[in-house]
């Protein structure tokens, strides 16, 4: 069930740690240091589906290193704000503000569906950088990453194909980068290899199928259904 979950949720803009959490809740699943493997297999699941999905456009990337320095770019805000927030970010991660971050989530879908939408299909550096700001914002877990992460490149002017294919090409390293961090800090916790496996396993194949109609709807603008629901 979580791993349908995650596959479901990850590639819309409704925060899909936040939907985990709250399937967790209604599943009376604690909440602990016990499920952390699991969550991370499940993220890993729906970035196998990611890279599957744009194995093209990461191969094209690699050869180029001037598209390769703007994402570094973007991701470069990320690393000192992981670091030095956490105390705020451990604080507003707790359930009760799950409704109050939907909400903020909610605010940015419907700021990013007013916005003027442009024609530059090209970030710059400046564009980058801003992006990678939005982005930490999404440390904290209801607030959704890509939500962020289209609207500052829609805000910076980038049309919403080139904002949503930005943002969900920037979300691979930052996932790898956040789960080996996670890694890092776990000493003598429980892990299951089965059901792992099965989270992750699940999440990837439902990723994958939802990508494939999720990735086209936004790149129309269609983000008002999801900025109500967020709301909701």
């Amino acid at each position: 069930i979580l791993g349908v979950v995650q596959g479901c949720t990850e590639f819309f803009p409704v925060s899909s740690s936040a939907h985990l959490k709250i399937v967790k809740s209604w599943l009376s699943i604690p909440a602990g240091e016990e499920t952390v493997f699991f969550d991370l297999a499940c993220h890993v699941g729906t970035v196998i589906a990611l890279c599957y999905y744009f194995r093209k456009d990461i191969a094209e990337l690699l050869i180029q290193p001037r598209k390769l320095v703007i994402y570094f770019l973007a991701l470069l805000p990320l690393v000192p704000a992981y670091f030095l927030l956490k105390p705020l970010r451990l604080w507003a991660s707790q359930p009760e503000f799950l409704g109050a971050c939907l909400l903020i989530t909610a605010l940015i879908l419907f700021a990013a569906h007013r916005m003027e939408k442009k024609t530059n299909a090209t970030p710059g550096w400046k564009d980058a950088l801003w992006i990678g700001t939005m982005q930490t914002v999404a440390l904290v877990p209801g607030i959704s990453r890509s939500a962020s992460t289209i609207t500052g490149g829609v805000w910076r002017g980038l049309d919403t194909r080139a904002a949503v294919r930005f943002s969900f090409m920037l979300s691979i390293p930052a996932a790898l980068g956040g789960t080996f961090l996670e890694l890092l800090k776990i000493k003598d916790v429980p892990f299951n290899a089965t059901t792992c496996s099965i989270g992750l396993g699940v999440s990837a194949v439902v990723g994958f199928g939802v990508i494939r109609f999720a990735l086209p709807l936004l790149e129309r603008g269609v983000f008002r259904p999801f900025a109500w629901y967020c709301l909701i």
